[in-house]
């Protein structure tokens, strides 16, 4: 087997592992209340992203980006389940230099509990995997740029009626999970902009780190009109910092269009 097939075989046992463990969870609320109340939504974004990496020689790179999101929510009088996927690209630039990021979350799975009976507060732990990869021609030729983790993390939702429009309150920020970097040195006659490299390097080196090491988090406020109302918006702020070298800062501001279908029992 290639080292090609090795890679996709890899990538596929961990997603599986992955797909068991939502479903078991899926499972375990569906057990614990016959009164599930499913959902699903789309959401279109507009981003603002701004990135510092350390080996850009303190330049940072600012540009607008568009992305997508779909996400599944069961929930019932004790538990909510939520499963997310994003996909987004943005295109930067400073001084003239253009950048392109790419960010992928396969998964994002919040497993939250009622803190009251007649408590609007959730919190609880979630799950999730990020890669983040950029590419900086003018500057760096063809050398890859990423930041992968795969982390545990505490969530919080709020949500409350302020004349006749609902909000949503949530925060998210990661605890503790393994992550993968490029290297600080890149050989200077290598070109790694082939697909199967940049499989390869986001899923190569990954090394266990806490909140000493990096950090994800995520405020985000929503607005539904109506209860009825098939539209809402949402207003998310992220933050990424990777504290060893090669340093990394990111800030992403977002406003999102979320289109809300009829809830399923």
């Amino acid at each position: 087997m290639n080292i090609n097939q090795n890679i996709i075989l890899n990538y596929a046992i961990t997603m599986n592992k992955a797909f068991v463990i939502v479903l078991g969870l899926i499972l375990s609320v569906n057990l614990a209340s016959s009164q599930i109340t499913k959902s699903h939504v789309h959401q279109v974004s507009l981003n603002f992203l701004q990135i510092k990496d350390e080996m850009n020689y303190g330049l940072v790179f600012r540009g607008l980006g568009i992305g997508y999101t779909y996400s599944a929510q069961w929930q019932n009088e004790k538990r909510l389940l939520e499963y997310e996927v994003r996909l987004s690209f943005s295109l930067m630039d400073t001084r003239d230099i253009i950048a392109g990021s790419f960010n992928v979350v396969p998964i994002r799975l919040d497993y939250l509990f009622k803190t009251g009976i007649e408590s609007k507060l959730y919190i609880g732990p979630f799950f999730m995997t990020e890669y983040n990869y950029e590419l900086y021609p003018d500057v760096q030729s063809g050398y890859s740029f990423w930041f992968t983790h795969l982390s545990l993390g505490s969530a919080l939702n709020y949500s409350f009626n302020l004349q006749k429009n609902l909000f949503d309150l949530s925060f998210h920020t990661t605890l503790l999970g393994i992550t993968s970097r490029q290297p600080i040195y890149h050989d200077p006659y290598f070109f790694d902009l082939n697909p199967w490299y940049v499989l390869r390097f986001v899923h190569q080196d990954f090394q266990f780190g806490s909140l000493y090491k990096y950090n994800q988090s995520e405020f985000e406020i929503r607005w539904q009109p109506k209860a009825k109302s098939r539209l809402a918006f949402a207003y998310i702020f992220q933050y990424y910092g990777y504290f060893k070298e090669p340093e990394l800062a990111i800030l992403n501001h977002s406003v999102k269009l979320i289109i809300l279908p009829k809830k399923e029992k």
